[in-house]
């Protein structure tokens, strides 16, 4: 794998994700954005991509065998209340950040990229703990490839 790979890869989540989920808005690599003290330069909802590499293993003249994380962190600007009380119309608006992070994982989940990488499996999901006006989750897969 090359440092061209790691972009290919990067370049074909991304794409990914921005022609098969039209609710996202900003799709990026992750830069930590979201961590910004201001409002973050991105639109909302948004989806950073990071990728890392979790094991290499070397095998016969050289070529390895990588297992990749890719990571997603998928940011939502707080809508409306989801509590109990409220009107089902204003929950329903609120928890569609539900149907957008569904519709991320419909479009990644045992995805190849066109034979690029082997197909990625999700991991986890969770949402971030943090204050604020952002909810933020983290959606994690992993892929195999040969370098």
């Amino acid at each position: 794998m090359t440092l061209t790979m790691d972009k290919d890869l990067l370049i074909a989540i991304c794409d990914r994700i921005k022609d098969s989920v039209p609710a996202i808005r900003w799709v990026d690599a992750e830069d930590s954005q979201l961590e910004s003290a201001d409002r973050p330069a991105v639109a909302f909802p948004c989806a950073l991509v990071d990728i890392a590499y979790e094991d290499c293993r070397t095998h016969i003249a050289g070529q390895q065998r990588v297992t990749a994380s890719v990571t997603v962190r998928v940011g939502f600007q707080r809508s409306a209340p989801s509590n109990a009380s409220a009107p089902m119309c204003v929950r329903q608006l609120a928890l569609s950040r539900l149907d957008a992070l569904q519709a991320i994982h419909k479009a990644l989940q045992w995805w190849n990229g066109g034979g690029l990488f082997n197909p990625l499996r999700r991991k986890s999901c969770t949402s971030e703990k943090r204050s604020g006006p952002l909810k933020v989750y983290t959606m994690r897969y992993i892929t195999e490839f040969s370098d």
